[in-house]
């Protein structure tokens, strides 16, 4: 039969608890437990008198309950079991001679009732629809931790490749990784590339779960030699979107990612970039002028073979402050995108003269949801 878990019966009745256990027995059912009574469940179950957890006598797969018994009827006794964490998805079947308690049983938690005077057929049926179902119900438990478990280290490794701030007299660059329930493509990088120069790169893979994540994590891979090798935004656009294409385009599923990436020259005062169909990022100049934005200059990344794709040029004053982030930060259910985004301008311009560091805590008490992961990343030009 293949079943190995235990087969609880409750009953106050000696009869009738020799009666279920020898049918089940019979039946190949070889852990077969009997209690005249819920305290004595309780026992078997290792929960105290006082409904606290301690240590089971048994696995138990299923309970077979009488309603109607002294000291404590099934019912009562099916709400505290379910209070258990451990028990909240046990199988109870209520035994009884009567229906008219049945509303109250299933509302204590039970999923079927078999009257007294069953035929074995009948009890047999019961107990294997039931058996079945608590063993699927484990298995989506085990699957579910599985996957909880595969998640969890999909962001430990995420953020383990996170770029540290950058801090000195000319630049500083601070990043914030915000989590959601669920893991996601987000990511940000930056380095050093030469004497005062400094490239920066916030992405967002298009999807959510495992398989946004290995794309983030495999194009993080390729990032590292590839912005020390070509500098110019344009090459790394176009590096970028032959790699993406090389590796997912023959993909049925249309794999992409879009982003912004900077080259920033401390000594000239100059910012190079391409924005690939992401948010704008916003430059807050040191001056009185109003806050730049880096608006898009070429389609995502992966789309396209062989797309248009220009940069955007930008000179800045010392004190200037830039704002990249992923879509999280402004989307919100019911706003369009363009009035989330006019709202953050609003909101960084109240900001920008704090602190880098205060800056971007200020900036993720924006978020006001965890059903995506969030990057953002505040650059102070100090010189």
């Amino acid at each position: 039969m293949g079943f190995m878990g235990g087969i609880l019966i409750v009953d106050d009745s000696p009869l009738m608890l020799r009666l279920f256990k020898d049918t089940l027995t019979k039946s190949g059912y070889t852990k077969v437990y009997t209690a005249g009574s819920a305290p004595e469940a309780f026992q078997i179950l290792g929960i105290s008198e006082d409904g606290k957890p301690g240590k089971a006598r048994a696995q138990i797969d299923l309970i077979l309950l009488d309603i109607v018994m002294p000291v404590m009827d099934g019912v009562e006794a099916c709400r505290i079991i379910k209070r258990q964490e451990r028990y909240k998805d046990l199988p109870v079947i209520f035994v009884t001679a009567s229906k008219n308690q049945l509303q109250s049983a299933f509302n204590a938690g039970g999923m079927d009732f078999i009257q007294k005077d069953f035929e074995q057929y009948e009890l047999l049926a019961r107990v294997k629809s039931a058996l079945k179902l608590k063993k699927e119900m484990d298995s989506g438990i085990a699957k579910d931790k599985k996957m909880e478990r595969e998640l969890q280290l999909a962001k430990l490794v995420q953020n383990s490749v996170l770029s540290p701030p950058i801090i000195n007299d000319e630049i500083e660059i601070r990043g914030k990784y915000i989590e959601s329930d669920q893991v996601s493509g987000d990511m940000y990088y930056w380095t050093k590339v030469a004497p005062h120069k400094y490239a920066v790169l916030i992405l967002d893979v298009s999807g959510h779960g495992l398989s946004s994540a290995l794309i983030t994590m495999s194009v993080r891979s390729m990032l590292e030699g590839m912005i020390k090798k070509e500098q110019d935004p344009l090459s790394i656009f176009q590096e970028l979107n032959q790699q993406m294409l090389m590796l997912f385009g023959g993909t049925k599923k249309l794999i992409y990612f879009t982003a912004i990436y900077l080259l920033i020259d401390t000594e000239k005062k100059t910012i190079e970039y391409f924005n690939a169909g992401h948010p704008p990022g916003m430059l807050m100049d040191g001056s009185a002028n109003p806050i730049i934005r880096l608006e898009s200059t070429t389609v995502p990344i992966g789309i396209k073979k062989n797309p248009a794709y220009s940069k955007g040029e930008l000179t800045y004053q010392s004190g200037a402050r830039i704002l990249l982030y992923t879509d999280g930060l402004v989307e919100k259910p019911g706003v369009s995108l363009a009035k989330s985004i006019m709202r953050l301008e609003y909101f960084v311009s109240q900001m920008k003269i704090k602190s880098n560091e205060d800056f971007i805590e200020r900036m993720a008490l924006i978020k006001d949801r965890k059903s995506d992961d969030i990057c953002i990343i505040s650059i102070h030009l100090l010189s």
